[in-house]
């Protein structure tokens, strides 16, 4: 069976860029276009993923969110967090509590792939 990844985009390309690369590597993918849906597959089915790959800025509220759903539940989940600028200081505080790993957009897919490796086989 194959580890499951939750990657939370809200931008159709790069959840496809994402996926692809991801499946390609073998990791299942579940895909979602918001913080909200991110937050409600992780809540559904807490055990099911290996790692989440997360959009910053995802709508509706950004990544801080689910970032702090992942803290109260615990479970070490690990994140990849991505964005095309530079976080603030209380997010990236906020990530190294979860325990996330940060890729910066555009990434190159090697870049995405190693990230998410890393999380999942530390």
């Amino acid at each position: 069976m194959a580890d499951v990844v939750l990657v939370a985009e809200d931008e159709a390309i790069l959840q496809r860029l994402m996926t692809r690369v991801l499946e390609g590597a073998g990791f299942e993918v579940v895909t979602v276009g918001s913080g909200d849906a991110a937050l409600e597959a992780l809540e559904e089915n807490p055990d099911r993923f290996v790692a989440v790959v997360l959009d910053a800025g995802i709508t509706p509220r950004g990544a801080e969110p689910v970032l702090r759903h992942l803290l109260d539940v615990g479970g070490g989940l690990r994140v990849v967090l991505c964005s095309g600028a530079d976080i603030d200081p209380e997010l990236r505080d906020l990530l190294e509590e979860v325990g996330g790993d940060f890729v910066p957009k555009p990434f190159p897919p090697d870049a995405l792939l190693s990230a998410v490796r890393a999380s999942v086989h530390p």
